[in-house]
């Protein structure tokens, strides 16, 4: 019999199961919003209040500056990314 700090062997395959499943029942509980039946005022609902006030403001063309500014960015590494591994695929080959 080998010494253990533990007095009980616990089977990690089975904790990670239960603790799953444990959270699996807890999160059905935990609902963010109670359910509202939609009604046909919500689909002739036309008003956007904050992108009325952002266009209003003007704000709603610096929000669409900084998506296009992000997107640019993101793009431009990732073709950056994509050509450092293209050309350390060739000298792997060579």
């Amino acid at each position: 019999m080998r010494d253990s700090m533990w007095p009980i062997q616990i089977n990690f395959k089975h904790m990670k199961k239960l603790l799953t499943i444990a959270l699996l029942v807890f999160s059905l509980s935990a609902l963010a919003q109670e359910k509202i039946p939609v009604t046909e005022a919500d689909y002739s609902n036309n008003d956007v209040e904050m992108a009325d006030l952002m266009r209003s403001n003007g704000k709603i063309y610096v929000l669409v500056g900084v998506m296009v500014i992000i997107f640019a960015g993101i793009t431009v590494y990732l073709i950056g990314t994509d050509r450092k591994i293209s050309k350390l695929e060739k000298n792997l080959h060579s």
